[in-house]
């Protein structure tokens, strides 16, 4: 919630906060787990399907965070634990280690890119976590196979980086 509150506030401005307002009429999107929509919920919203546990680690921790700011949200788009687990293989495979809910809010993006009335705008998506405590984690040891399986290419020779207005030669 503070990560989502924040941003929103200090760009979109924020008098509570002594924030002005620098471009207000950025749209925010909360991201959920969809099998555990209490966001929608709270903003008065129809949840989809089920509701219960999920597998989304660090989000819809069963309550909405004290800290998550619902005047700044104008949608939540809840992510199936499965489509967040997709994406965050996904990630994986092209070289980004994050958490599930990382997953979940790069696929809530994808989504949110794909619509029509998209076309043309600026998207940021704020990736809140690394994976790398997750690299022992049981659900990606299908990933971390497949990574030691591939043949290692030989790492190219040290170039000079005083080239690049460095003082040394190593940066």
């Amino acid at each position: 919630g503070g990560t989502v509150s924040g941003i929103s506030q200090y760009i979109k401005g924020s008098e509570e906060h002594g924030c002005p307002p620098l471009k207000p009429e950025m749209k925010t999107v909360a991201v959920e787990p969809q099998e555990q929509m209490l966001i929608t919920d709270a903003l008065g919203g129809e949840k989809i399907g089920e509701q219960g546990p999920h597998k989304i680690q660090g989000m819809g921790a069963g309550l909405v965070p004290k800290n998550l700011d619902l005047s700044v949200v104008d949608e939540v788009v809840p992510i199936h634990s499965d489509e967040a687990m997709k994406m965050t293989e996904e990630l994986w495979n092209i070289g980004l280690p994050v958490g599930v809910s990382s997953g979940a809010i790069v696929d809530a993006a994808v989504k949110v890119c794909a619509r029509p009335e998209s076309a043309g705008k600026f998207c940021v998506a704020i990736i809140p976590s690394f994976g790398e405590r997750y690299f022992t984690h049981p659900m990606f040891n299908e990933i971390k196979q497949k990574a030691e399986g591939l043949t290692k290419q030989p790492l190219p020779e040290p170039f000079d980086n005083r080239e690049f207005g460095f003082e040394t030669a190593r940066g």
